[in-house]
């Protein structure tokens, strides 16, 4: 169960977006996300209604920055702290896998390691 896991980033050019990244339940609005609809004049629930799968776990930073799938492109997506698109990869594993992250910017360069934990290895 997805719930047990902690996904860490670790090596990303975008700085902001390396740590551990803790499960959240799908019934959560992300604060990133939250910013990004609010910046761009969206209704932040219809969008994350829209957007998120109320089955699966996202995923949260202490800093902001969040992993969630998105259910209209079939693409994980790590956020960083504003709610912006950093790195993506198409994929619909239960969990986010660990290569096949591309960047939504070279100066994001060079591709996070993305390792899952389970939470009782920390």
């Amino acid at each position: 169960m997805s719930s047990n896991k902690v996904i860490s980033i670790t090596n990303a050019g975008y700085q902001a977006v390396n740590g551990l990244y803790y499960p959240k339940s799908a019934s959560i609005i992300p604060m990133g996300f939250d910013r990004t609809c609010k910046q761009m004049a969206w209704n932040t629930q219809q969008m994350w209604n829209q957007l998120a799968d109320k089955n699966r776990t996202w995923y949260e930073a202490s800093n902001d920055s969040y992993i969630y799938w998105n259910k209209g492109d079939g693409k994980y997506w790590i956020d960083g702290p504003s709610g912006a698109g950093i790195y993506i990869v198409k994929d619909s594993s239960e969990l986010p896998p660990k290569t096949g992250w591309i960047s939504l910017d070279k100066s994001y360069e060079p591709i996070p390691t993305v390792e899952v934990l389970d939470k009782d290895e920390l």
